[in-house]
């Protein structure tokens, strides 16, 4: 039995018969150990993913945590959480679809073989995290009924379902025009390139596919187009790359692009390309596009994109958000 001994949870539920749970299981009802009122006020966008906390899937018939995806720092144990509701659905066989833990809304759908657990902020409208989480639920149970219908206890092939998940509820939505860069792990760097704990299977061969394609050059977009990945797919796992350090982003520099001087170049760059340089920089102002510039100077469309990355680079020159009208 789980002990709740520092929290207050606030229950919307359904109870048919008595149990060891009955003080907790009144609706509605209000649960405090040396906490104040509960609050009922509910804040933020529900189309936004960054109030998404945790997500996680858990086998009825025997309580197996099958896979639990942790988005943010919570200030209480996701895990804790699952054990409680496992106890009340499974356990004590009650209806529990919603509650709240210590300020964090608690969504819960049941599928035929799983519960699923939906951990987020408060938000003013839940109904659309809900579906996702129920949608979650019904693919998993698609993709994975032979083995949910003859369990032999192993859950490492069901980690690369992150990959649909995510695809859901990414780590972090990055902008499609963004160019990927891979980071490369080394004894300075230990941190980079950390292990990918949803990289299994299936997800294991669409992340490598999607790495060959990363060069430095192509958008996010491009690598979807290369690689021949979905739109769900590639955010998935572009958000699994930033989130274990495998790459970093860059905007993506063409003749359209508008750039504004931010300092003066340093001299290290002035000793390579010279005292021209700052008459270079200086034609920047957020006005002109590449294209514009180009045409004020003596060089090739190719060899001043080159340029102007290596200055971008370094600080020099920064991107304007929109062009001059």
């Amino acid at each position: 039995m789980v002990n709740w001994t520092r929290s207050r949870i606030q229950f919307q539920i359904s109870t048919q018969r008595p149990g060891q749970f009955r003080k907790l299981l009144e609706q509605p009802v209000c649960y405090y150990v040396g906490s104040d009122t509960c609050s009922n006020t509910m804040t933020g966008s529900p189309e936004d993913e960054k109030h998404v906390r945790y997500i996680s899937l858990v086998r009825k018939d025997g309580g197996e945590p099958i896979i639990g995806i942790p988005y943010r720092e919570m200030s209480v144990d996701p895990d804790l959480v699952a054990s409680f509701v496992l106890a009340i659905i499974i356990f004590e066989n009650r209806q529990l679809t919603r509650f709240v833990k210590e300020g964090y809304i608690v969504l819960i759908e049941e599928g035929e073989h799983v519960v699923g657990l939906l951990i987020l902020d408060k938000v003013e409208d839940e109904e659309q995290y809900r579906k996702a989480l129920a949608g979650i639920i019904e693919k998993f149970e698609t993709n994975y009924s032979a083995q949910l219908a003859y369990w032999k206890g192993d859950i490492r092939p069901f980690r690369e379902f992150a990959l649909y998940i995510l695809g859901v509820y990414p780590y972090r939505r990055i902008d499609w025009e963004m160019v990927p860069h891979l980071l490369n792990r080394s004894e300075a760097m230990p941190d980079r390139q950390a292990s990918i704990p949803w990289s299994v299977g299936e997800t294991d061969r669409k992340i490598s596919k999607v790495t060959d394609f990363i060069n430095g050059k192509r958008t996010i977009v491009e690598i979807m187009d290369s690689a021949g990945m979905s739109r769900e797919e590639t955010i998935a796992i572009m958000s699994m790359l930033d989130r274990y350090n495998w790459v970093t982003f860059s905007r993506k520099i063409t003749d359209k692009t508008v750039l504004t001087k931010l300092t003066s170049p340093p001299r290290y760059l002035i000793g390579v390309y010279g005292e021209q340089l700052l008459k270079v920089v200086d034609l920047f102002d957020g006005r002109r596009t590449v294209a514009e510039t180009s045409a004020m100077l003596p060089y090739s469309m190719e060899v001043l994109l080159t340029l102007v990355k290596n200055l971008v680079d370094s600080g020099v020159l920064g991107f304007r958000e929109k062009a001059a009208e």
